[in-house]
């Protein structure tokens, strides 16, 4: 019997284990501080020109739990999917969905930290759902079983303390338009480009609204932290790049010279 390879999802496991060792290990006194140096998708630091913190904040996880579950989750998603689909149309649908639900959560009004993988794990649980609906395997007991303890169990999900159900939302959404993007059924096939067009669509609306809700109001202004990511940045050999982030964040909060003059420009 032929393997079925994981490639992708077990490289994915081992990056996101790696990012947490890292942020229990780095010294600073503050997993928070750690995890936005390393990726967490932290609002100020988005607006301040990070976009790639959109995606990065996937694999980052603070806490071993919150790392547990998500593995879990995309183990049991990815060992199905990976060898459906191939890795490239697999990531296909893991990456967007990252980046798009991370931009549902920078549409928010108030100051935002999210960490994890449940965006691009909703994504492939939605593209799960609509393979199932359409191939009929939901008829099969064994199947329909799975997919109820699987939504079941990601539906608890978002009961949990410090969980981003606009990253689940904005992940789940993805996943339908990227599955509709990728696929090869020859009856769906003549809608790629309607969903292409209506995912760009969502993306531009997202940004439009997230520009909208730039300003941060001052009750979650976490002043404090940014400036201890600054002053890690200036200590080591991203010198010149803490004075450059300074600037963008002193533009970001409407600051006079606030963090540059902290930091201690001339």
């Amino acid at each position: 019997m032929k393997q079925r390879k994981t490639i992708a999802t077990n490289i994915i496991i081992a990056i996101c284990f790696g990012v947490w060792v890292f942020i229990q290990l780095f010294p600073s006194d503050s997993t928070i501080t750690n995890a936005i140096l390393i990726g967490a998708f932290y609002k100020p630091f988005v607006l301040a020109g990070e976009f790639w913190r959109l995606l990065t904040a996937g694999f980052v996880h603070v806490h071993l739990w919150h790392l547990a579950m998500n593995m879990m989750a995309l183990l049991s998603l990815g060992k199905i999917f990976e060898p459906l689909l191939g890795i490239k149309r697999y990531l296909m649908i893991l990456i967007p969905s990252i980046v798009v639900g991370s931009l549902f959560v920078l549409t928010s009004p108030e100051n935002s930290f999210v960490v994890g993988l449940s965006g691009g794990i909703y994504g492939l649980l939605a593209a799960y759902v609509t393979l199932i609906l359409r191939t009929g395997g939901w008829k099969m007991p064994p199947v329909r079983a799975a997919l109820i303890n699987m939504l079941f169990i990601n539906l608890l999900l978002n009961f949990l303390p410090n969980i981003s159900v606009h990253a689940h939302l904005g992940g789940f959404v993805t996943g339908l338009m990227m599955y509709g993007i990728i696929t090869t059924d020859k009856a769906e096939v003549h809608k790629r480009v309607n969903y292409g067009v209506a995912l760009v669509g969502l993306i531009g609306v997202l940004c439009f609204i997230s520009w909208q809700n730039r300003a941060i109001p001052t009750r979650s202004r976490y002043l404090g932290t940014d400036l201890n990511v600054l002053q890690i940045l200036n200590d080591g050999p991203l010198h010149k790049y803490s004075y450059f982030l300074a600037e963008r964040l002193d533009v970001v909060y409407g600051l006079d010279d606030g963090f540059v003059r902290v930091l201690g420009k001339e």
